[in-house]
């Protein structure tokens, strides 16, 4: 039931950050505060059903990020946090074993979704240059009331 709230709360949060954001500050412009403010932003998806990403771009549009600038500064700020996992990762992965799988597939599935995420985070760069957000606030919201309809029906 809270990824369902968490989900939904977003997608409104997003939603008003989309409606009265200014957009006028770009990546030049940012400052200390606004580093301490995404921070925290980022610190929301300790929640279950908060997407880092989601509410660091959600904080940046608060922030009067246009929405290209907002992104680009969500995804470097999760560089260090996604390299440290990755790294403590891999650390279990020489210590246990590949469990199985073997170095190989190993490194192939790392350059794959190195690959992938680069295209992703390139597309949702380049879609935010033109387009707005209200795609993810719709899709969140459907998203948690799946969730909650499906509590409700019993199904999960």
């Amino acid at each position: 039931m809270s990824i369902a709230i968490a989900s939904i709360v977003m997608a409104l949060l997003l939603g008003i950050a989309e409606k009265i954001g200014s957009r006028k500050r770009n990546f030049e412009q940012l400052d200390v505060k606004d580093g301490i403010l995404m921070g925290l932003a980022q610190a929301l998806a300790l929640v279950p059903g908060v997407s880092r990403s989601g509410s660091t771009i959600t904080g940046g549009l608060f922030m009067g990020l246009e929405r290209a600038t907002a992104a680009k500064f969500s995804f470097l700020l999760g560089l260090p946090a996604i390299t440290l996992a990755g790294l403590v990762e891999l650390k279990t992965l020489l210590d246990e074993g590949f469990g199985g799988v073997g170095l190989v597939p190993t490194i192939a599935g790392i350059i794959s979704a190195i690959i992938f995420s680069y295209i992703a985070i390139a597309w949702l760069i380049k879609y935010l240059q033109t387009k707005d957000t209200w795609i993810f606030v719709w899709y969140r919201l459907a998203f948690g009331v799946f969730i909650l309809v499906a509590i409700a029906g019993g199904v999960i």
